[in-house]
């Protein structure tokens, strides 16, 4: 069993949390048209709107993702893992989905298209297929980035543990 590393957890989060709204924005580059916007959302629960809400979501969200890193490290440490932490970060995520989306329900978001608030539904279902999917895609990208990257920096750890 590994022990507890905050920090290797903390940095596993910020970059792991940064690289998992990457699906979101690369659809809307692309003109699909995906709805939700977690940095928007996160600036709007605030109080802040525009840019300013944008970058204080996106630092929100970071915070966040360090926060919930830490829960994986404590996840880890619990289930007793040695090795593979890319799989067990695919484990995580799927946990962290399905805790993320009762949240997405509640907190009140601006709809772009409708302009209603708190309408996007369970893990953005009313948003439709391509929302919930690119949810539950960056969901997974986060818990096995985490994984590796918690393996990496882990003082333990290194490219064997993560892999």
């Amino acid at each position: 069993m590994i022990p507890i590393e905050v920090w290797p957890a903390v940095l596993a989060g910020l970059l792991a949390g940064a690289v998992m709204e990457g699906p979101v924005y690369l659809q809307k580059a692309l003109g699909l048209p995906v709805k939700q916007n977690i940095f928007r959302t996160w600036g709007n629960l605030l109080g802040m709107r525009g840019a300013g809400g944008y970058v204080a979501g996106f630092l929100f969200h970071e915070v966040l993702a360090a926060v919930i890193a830490i829960g994986y490290a404590i996840f880890f440490w619990l289930i007793g893992v040695e090795g593979n932490l890319w799989l067990w970060g695919l484990l995580g995520a799927l946990i962290h989905y399905a805790l993320a989306g009762p949240v997405v329900k509640v907190i009140p978001s601006l709809d772009p298209v409708t302009g209603e608030i708190g309408k996007q539904g369970f893990a953005y279902r009313n948003y439709g297929a391509l929302d919930v999917a690119t949810s539950f895609v960056g969901h997974l990208a986060f818990g096995l980035l985490t994984g590796i990257f918690y393996g990496l920096f882990h003082s333990g750890g290194g490219a064997g543990f993560a892999f």
